[in-house]
Order: C-alpha cells, then structure tokens, then sequence
C-alpha cells in the first residue's frame, strides 16, 4: 500500500472526545523501515499521532492484524473507563446452619468473585494473608468445629474454562490458565525438575503448592542451551498433565510453571488443610459449586477480602503482561457486566471497526487490531488522564521494566516511552507514548509474519520510533 500524503489541518480529519488528528506526513525513518529485507513477506500497521499538533505519520493504519499483547490495552482500558482506579474485588466468606458451643453445624462458604489477586504473588501481599484473615474470623465468633463441608462458589463465570479460540498447545500452561469464578494463588503451580545432560531425561522432583493428584507424563529432555522450552499440557478439570520440550541440562532443580486443573477445589482443600492445621477441624468435605450444586440456604457473613485496587490490578496486567489478571478482567466486562467492548469504544467515538476481540489477553491469534484503532484509544485515553492517570501508569517504561526492559534499551528513547508489547508466533507489537524533546506521540505497530529473527525486527522498529520527527 502507497503511503498517502494529505495537508496540514485538510483533507484526513478524526475527531473523539476534544483530540483532533489531521492529516498524515513523509517520514524518512518509516520509508527505511519498510524497505527492511525482512518484511518482504509480513503485513504492517503503523501509526504516530503528535499530541500536540494532530499530525500523523502512518502506512496500512486501517488494516487489522494479529495483535498479542497489545490486546491488553484494550482490556485495561475499558476496565478503568467502566469501574475506576479505586475499584476492588469483594471475596466474602459466610456459611449457613448455626453455632453450638464452639461448633458450626453447617457449612462454610467461599465465594468466587471474579478476582484474579486473591493470593497472588505479584501484588506484594503475603500469600496467604487472605487464608488468616478468614480463619480469624472464624476464631472471633468462637468456632473450633465444622461439622459439614467447606465449599467455594465457582459458578461465576461457568466452566468452560479456555477461550474457543485458543490454540491447544497453549493450553494448561501458566500462560493461558483456566478462567473460572475464584482464582487463587494466580492458578498457578511451579514443577520442579531436575536435568542431567543434554538429550537425555528428566525426573520430576516436587511441586509447589502440592498437587498430588496430578498425574504427569512426563517426556521433558534436558536440551543443549540455558534457554527453557517447556510445555506443559492439560485441558480444564483434567489431572492428566503431559510435560515435554526441554529445559536447561544439569540443573538440581528448575521450576517450569503449569495452569491449575481445578482452583476452585484446590482453594476448598487447601482452607481445610489450613483450619485443620491451626485448630480448626472439619469432618465434611472440601467441594464445589461445580461438584455438589450446593448453595446456602441462610447465609450469615463472616468476612470479606478486599483485593488491591484497579490501578494495581491494570499495572500489573500490562507490565507483566500478566494473561491471568487480563482474562479476568476480560470476563466481568462481558460476563457479568454485559459490555460489547468494540461497541463501547464506537459509542466512545473510538472507530473500533478495526478491532476482533476474543479474549482479554491476546492469547488468541484470531484476535486482531488496527494500528489506528490502538492509536485512537490511546489519543482518547490520554485527552482523559493525561499522564497522570492508571492507564498511562500501568504501561511498562521501555528500556526499564517488565517485558519491554531490553526495548529501546540502548536508544535515545530508553526511559522514555510507556509501552505495552506483544508477541505470539509470526507476531510483533508495540502500543504506547513517547516523549521525544518537546514532542508527546501516541503510536501503535503491528508486524505479521516478519522474515528472520525477532531481535531483528524489534531492532528495526526501534529505528523507526528514534527517526520519528
């Protein structure tokens, strides 16, 4: 596609919520960068807009492409649009029946809310904070017995689990988890292995948490570099686990990270474990919405806990690029509060033609983005908050952290862009701000299907974003 060239304050005129963009113009660097050997065979979006001015500098900004990543901008976005940064998840905990002499006769309660932070390991709170707070409530009103079951309410988001459009490969990794009704512990176990050398077998060691009702396959090798290639395989509910692809060689021990079969059931035992442990018994079952379709009859709450806030939750989603927290997110916007988000974003004054969305994280490769969707969101998203605000914080800097800390790195923009990445097979790209001199840019680019390395490309685009004027 030809690059088109229109005057200043003329002809190419979009306009959303007070911002103005006007007209594209030549740019030596973009001209450099798509001449590059390696995008002979790839598809290209790309658009900056100048804050200030409304110029653009774009090639194919309609054309829709696979995003990755980036599609959590647009998770993000919506949720501090519709909720706002001081939103929090409520977990409460009650049970039914009634208290005699130290005893609950009846059960206990957990229910699932929707919250991806419960237990999480990247909020900075003590894991199991949560499991103290509910047993000291239980110690507050005298309990020391539970005769009947301890039970979670997973229902919230139904069962099915993985998105439809997810690739099976990709599933019962830590990446691309099972979404359901309660989350603890980010659904996520770590499997210790250990490795010997190169080519030859592995033996499984531990995990943690416990998950002794697993049952691995385990085909994992010891491969020949210190890069880890691990998979580890398993559909929703199931506590068949295939491990296979490779890990560093001799290694005593190396954690491989999988997707939790059953986080409701693992929560339900896990709090009997802990109340048995610390004086509290039980003689019911741990169970599940899912598994006994038993709900109060007269709840009576106990406690709640609070998540942290939504500004905490949208930073850690975009600079860990953090599927779990994303999917979440993504669930409560169309599950329960029933939003289209691209009619959302339309009603907005956002165009969000150019956006297929099937999952909140961009796991899906059939999801896809134009870069001046992604431009026009982030115009919009700064006209609102400006620097100040969640969105603009929960963006990774380049060149400093999360998963852009080697972008830009050994540039003169390092320090100097907030950015989200994003990256799945044949995909590479980049959405955010930069600040350049006196300049502010909204930018966005997508690459499909790029010829060579990825180091390469990301090498090419860095020159792209330091020759914008």
């Amino acid at each position: 596609m030809k690059m088109k060239i229109y005057c200043f304050l003329a002809l190419y005129l979009f306009s959303f919520g007070g911002f103005q963009v006007f007209g594209q113009t030549k740019n030596a660097a973009l001209d450099a960068f798509l001449k590059a050997e390696g995008l002979k065979h790839a598809a290209v979006s790309f658009m900056a807009v100048d804050l200030s001015t409304g110029k653009a500098v774009a090639y194919n900004e309609n054309m829709a492409l696979t995003s990755g990543s980036t599609m959590k901008i647009v998770t993000t976005a919506t949720a501090l649009e519709l909720w706002g940064e001081d939103f929090c998840y409520r977990t409460p905990l009650f049970y039914d029946g009634f208290i005699q002499d130290s005893e609950l006769i009846g059960n206990l309660y957990i229910e699932g809310v929707g919250d991806p932070s419960l237990g999480s390991e990247f909020i900075g709170i003590p894991k199991e904070n949560f499991l103290k707070e509910w047993m000291s409530a239980l110690q507050n009103i005298g309990i020391k017995k539970i005769s009947g079951d301890v039970i979670v309410l997973d229902q919230l988001f139904g069962y099915e689990g993985v998105s439809h459009k997810w690739l099976l490969e990709d599933i019962g990794n830590y990446y691309a988890p099972g979404i359901y009704g309660i989350s603890v512990f980010d659904n996520m176990y770590r499997l210790y292995m250990q490795s010997f050398r190169p080519g030859t077998e592995t033996s499984i060691l531990y995990t943690e948490p416990v998950m002794s009702e697993i049952n691995f396959t385990n085909d994992l090798k010891a491969g020949t570099s210190n890069s880890d290639y691990s998979v580890i395989f398993g559909t929703p509910f199931s506590y068949e686990r295939r491990v296979h692809g490779t890990i560093p060689p001799n290694r005593a021990s190396f954690a491989v990270r999988g997707d939790m079969p059953d986080p409701g059931l693992f929560l339900a035992q896990y709090f009997t474990s802990y109340l048995q442990t610390n004086g509290i018994s039980v003689t019911g079952e741990a169970s599940t919405y899912r598994i006994s379709s038993k709900s109060p009859i007269d709840k009576k709450n106990l406690t709640a806990t609070y998540s942290a806030d939504l500004a905490s939750i949208a930073k850690v989603t975009n600079v860990r690029s953090n599927n779990h927290y994303a999917e979440h997110l993504y669930q409560k916007l169309k599950l329960i509060d029933n939003v289209d988000i691209p009619n959302y974003w339309q009603r907005k004054g956002v165009d969000s033609s150019g956006l297929f969305m099937f999952d909140g994280s961009g796991i899906s490769p059939a999801n896809a983005l134009s870069a001046k969707f992604l431009t026009d969101l982030l115009c919009y998203m700064n006209t609102k908050e400006g620097r100040t605000g969640a969105f603009y914080k929960s963006l990774p800097i380049a060149g400093k952290e999360g998963t852009v800390t080697s972008f830009l790195k050994s540039t003169p923009l390092s320090g100097k862009v907030h950015v989200k990445s994003g990256s799945i097979t044949n995909v590479q790209s980049y959405a955010g701000y930069i600040e350049k001199a006196t300049k502010r840019y909204a930018f966005a680019i997508l690459v499909n299907n790029y010829i060579g390395t990825r180091a390469d490309l990301r090498r090419e685009i860095e020159k792209l974003l330091v020759g914008l004027p």
